[in-house]
């Protein structure tokens, strides 16, 4: 006589379903029932207003995926020093305190090749690779073919055009170690919505893929300026991701490349006390790593203390190996609220980036004066 079957159970049929009611309830017994949840929005500038609560069926679909298969990011240390020597000690520096790469800026002094092979000296024994701000050092390529470190040239064509030459511009041919750098915030006011940004930096991307016949599709880096909206700032890496798989399925590219972000956290100066903004560095790392960056590069908060280096360098550490983040990839993913705000900010970039594409793409715009938020 065989047994009967057990019934299977799952972690939840504990427990029983809720509606959106039931939630509501919650909220107001800790809010007061005098509040009312549906004046309670986030006015997001360029976006309609975000509620405090969604549930499964608002966000129209059931279950989701994460947007970025890896947990884990690259620990990028921004080298700024502008003594050559001085920028060598502080790569070293970076190199024993646990740093994987260095960006390095071009406020950074190389003049000959001599000094171009210490600097990659200095990264082959700290162990670090190097990111090169510069479109100058380009000019050096030659001198990388039998090193061990990692060394990444950015280059950012349009930056370097002005708006008089625009219509003369001819796309180069990536090199080996190239990659060309995408920062929509270069043409973006301070006050500039997350929608507007996000949609430049893709208008940008697009032109290169136009330009270049699709082959600069592996070799785009995103740099995003991450900053102290947390919520939103979570969303805004998630809805570059999602911007970045529509693009490469409108210009049909294949292989299926994912976007490659680098979140920057510049210096805040929001208060008097360094270490009021050092906090604030923490929670802008925070929304960077959750929202799923690739390369995480955390300015010091302190230009004139030595030490605020090691202490920036140190943010990685706590979230990575105290915090855990970098255990669960798109660890964002299933939140409601979160998922609705990545919804909402795809969307509205996605409209804009249209209105830019109408317009001719991004350097007609450009040349023609259109990029300016208040003119889309």
């Amino acid at each position: 006589m065989t047994e009967p079957q057990k019934k299977t159970r799952t972690l939840f049929d504990e427990f029983s379903s809720s509606t959106k009611k039931d939630w509501e309830k919650v909220v107001l017994e800790d809010i007061g029932p005098e509040h009312d949840l549906s004046k309670l929005s986030w006015n997001l500038p360029g976006m309609q207003p975000i509620l405090p609560l969604y549930t499964k069926e608002e966000i129209g679909y059931s279950e989701t995926s994460p947007l970025r298969k890896s947990a884990s990011w690259n620990l990028c240390e921004y080298i700024s020093d502008k003594n050559l020597s001085d920028a060598i000690n502080s790569i070293s520096e970076a190199g024993k305190g646990g740093s994987e790469s260095c960006f390095i800026s071009q406020s950074v002094k190389i003049d000959t090749e001599e000094d171009f092979k210490l600097l990659i000296q200095t990264a082959e024994n700290a162990g670090v690779g190097l990111i090169f701000e510069s479109n100058k050092t380009a000019r050096f390529t030659d001198l990388i073919k039998d090193i061990d470190a990692k060394i990444t040239f950015l280059r950012d064509d349009y930056s370097d055009s002005s708006q008089s030459n625009l219509n003369s511009f001819e796309f180069k041919p990536l090199s080996p170690n190239q990659l060309l750098s995408v920062n929509g915030s270069n043409y973006c006011s301070d006050k500039a919505s997350i929608p507007h940004c996000l949609a430049v930096s893709l208008s940008i991307a697009s032109e290169f893929l136009l330009v270049s016949d699709l082959k600069a599709a592996h070799s785009i880096l995103f740099i995003v300026n991450t900053g102290s909206f947390y919520f939103p700032e979570i969303a805004k890496l998630r809805a570059l991701r999602i911007l970045w798989h529509n693009l490469m399925e409108a210009w049909k590219v294949s292989g299926n490349p994912e976007a490659l972000i680098l979140s920057e956290i510049e210096q805040n100066n929001r208060s008097d006390s360094p270490y009021n903004n050092l906090l604030i560095s923490v929670t802008e790392a925070m929304s960077a790593v959750l929202g799923g960056t690739d390369i995480l590069m955390i300015h010091p908060f302190d230009k004139e203390n030595h030490f605020s280096g090691r202490i920036t360098r140190n943010i990685h550490h706590i979230l990575n190996e105290e915090a855990h983040f970098g255990k669960v990839a798109d660890p964002a993913a299933g939140s409601y609220y979160v998922e609705k705000l990545t919804d909402e900010i795809a969307k509205e970039a996605w409209r804009r980036f249209g209105q830019i594409e109408e317009n001719g793409g991004f350097l007609n715009s450009l040349e023609n004066g259109i990029i300016p938020e208040d003119l889309l």
